[in-house]
């Protein structure tokens, strides 16, 4: 999806609406990664897009859109996260008479993979980050990198510290290293 910068004001509403199509949910999953508030999540992620139409003309096509998006997305979050230090977030609760799954093997599998999520959550930030973006997110060790303003290498060592973590902290049950 890569092309040259809009000109007109309608190629530029035009490229937004396509963007947003194309990588509006990953942008909302990656906000709510850091978050942990899909409504939070859902309002910073507009915010992402207007700092992406607004700076439609300064992408270079040094990647691709997805990362340059994700990128944005990935400060903004830490951003909120930083002035959220600040201020105080209420709890949230599961709604009453929220629908349970009917079949037990998807329920267990839903727990089994929540459970690696937690623990995903409970690694150290560049760690998660990495696990996060490379497997939540499906973006290659190159885009990972990208996005967390690392180097390839510091992406790689990051997966791999954090593959093992998880492996030590789950019962070395988990492989990871298939991807």
């Amino acid at each position: 999806m890569n092309r040259l910068s809009p000109q007109s004001q309608e190629e530029r509403v035009s490229l937004l609406q396509e963007l947003m199509r194309a990588f509006g949910h990953d942008v909302i999953r990656l906000i709510d990664h850091y978050l942990h508030d899909r409504h939070a999540a859902e309002d910073l992620s507009q915010d992402v897009f207007l700092k992406v139409y607004d700076h439609l003309d300064d992408f270079r096509n040094e990647s691709s859109y997805k990362t340059w998006i994700l990128a944005i997305a990935a400060n903004a979050a830490k951003d909120y996260l930083r002035a959220a230090a600040r201020r105080v977030t209420p709890m949230e609760t599961i709604p009453e008479g929220a629908p349970l799954p009917a079949v037990e093997s998807a329920v267990v599998e839903r727990a089994q993979r929540d459970q690696l999520w937690r623990a995903v959550d409970a690694l150290p930030g560049v760690y998660r980050e990495a696990i996060w973006l490379f497997y939540g997110h499906e973006l290659s060790i190159e885009e990972a990198a990208r996005v967390a303003k690392a180097s390839v290498g510091a992406m790689k060592t990051r997966l791999h510290r954090g593959r093992a973590m998880l492996r030590e902290g789950l019962g070395g049950g988990l492989d990871y290293e298939s991807r």
